[in-house]
């Protein structure tokens, strides 16, 4: 036996191999599906605008996913920076097929540029892909589906 308990045979050669090996190979392709991380569509802000009479940003859902997106409308609660919810508007994004972008704007009215702090992407619990559509009663599994990156524009995140 070696430190850690598991059997090894020694052979006449001077070679050796551990006993259990061969029970191993059955939860190893489990292990490395779990080590794996699930396939995720890539969520990103591409542009602040300044406007006359508020803000706009510009927004890109790329999908990464095996699978199209066939609707997503996830909302962006628009922060100041103490934190109070200015406003919360959703953005449709679809259908959108894997390995294609969708770009689309989010106008926001009354409020200027500098004076919001953070966009937080939430909700979107009402999206048709893979295996979830407007019925699923999978609350932030869609959301679940989408990562959000970072941005050197403003705080943007869920």
């Amino acid at each position: 036996n070696d430190a850690q308990g598991r059997r090894i045979l020694l052979k006449d050669d001077g070679t050796w191999r551990y006993l259990d090996a061969e029970a191993k190979p059955a939860t190893a392709p489990a292990a490395d599906v779990a080590a794996k991380p699930p396939a995720t569509a890539e969520l990103r802000l591409l542009q602040r605008t300044e406007l006359s009479a508020g803000c706009s940003f510009t927004l890109v859902l790329s999908n990464t996913l095996p699978y199209e997106i066939r609707t997503l409308v996830p909302e962006f609660a628009i922060l100041r920076s103490s934190g109070v919810v200015y406003t919360t508007q959703g953005v449709g994004f679809g259908p959108v097929k894997p390995g294609d972008s969708h770009q689309r704007d989010l106008r926001v009215v009354g409020i200027a540029c500098q004076d919001i702090a953070k966009l937080k992407v939430q909700g979107g619990d009402r999206c048709d892909m893979g295996d979830l559509n407007k019925f699923s009663d999978a609350k932030g599994e869609c959301l679940a589906r989408v990562r959000v990156l970072a941005s050197e524009l403003i705080s943007f995140e869920k």
